[in-house]
């Protein structure tokens, strides 16, 4: 019995060193970006209603709108040089509710390309009504919707 166990605890330990080996190469090379939940506040019209996830780099936050029957993510560029304050609608996607998940390079969930279909309630961000601060952003949706989130 002691050396099945023995067995079993070196082959978990060889598979998780085979997973995080890639992951931390992926990691620090930049292939792939960690996004954290934040203990920040969603509010669509004042109610509070969704979740936030900060990348690892706090360069950009993913804001996850809950009011609606399927949830909605907006992706925002808060700092860097180039395109502090950029907003990409996230289609069909939305960022899940855990903690911490990754995005890689290769396929992210948000590209922001048009001619992806929208899902039938779609509410897109109007992009002339953004406001980008520390610790603050603010939009308008096409719907009429007031999006704030803090952290």
């Amino acid at each position: 019995m002691k050396v099945w166990e023995k067995g079993v605890g070196v082959s978990l330990f060889a598979i998780f060193i085979l997973l995080a080996i890639p992951v931390t190469y992926s990691t620090a090379r930049g292939y792939t970006q960690w996004w954290l939940l934040s203990g920040g506040h969603v509010t669509v019209n004042g109610v509070q209603d969704g979740y936030l996830h900060k990348n690892w780099s706090h360069s950009a936050v993913i804001i996850t709108r809950t009011d609606l029957k399927r949830n909605q993510s907006y992706l925002v560029r808060i700092s860097g040089e180039e395109f502090a304050g950029a907003m990409v609608y996230c289609s069909d996607w939305h960022a899940p509710r855990f903690p911490a998940f990754p995005i890689g390079d290769v396929n992210p969930p948000c590209l922001g390309i048009l001619d992806d279909p929208d899902p039938p309630d779609a509410d897109r961000p109007v992009l002339s009504t953004l406001k980008v601060r520390p610790g603050f952003v603010e939009f308008c949706t096409a719907q009429g919707k007031k999006v704030n989130a803090t952290w």
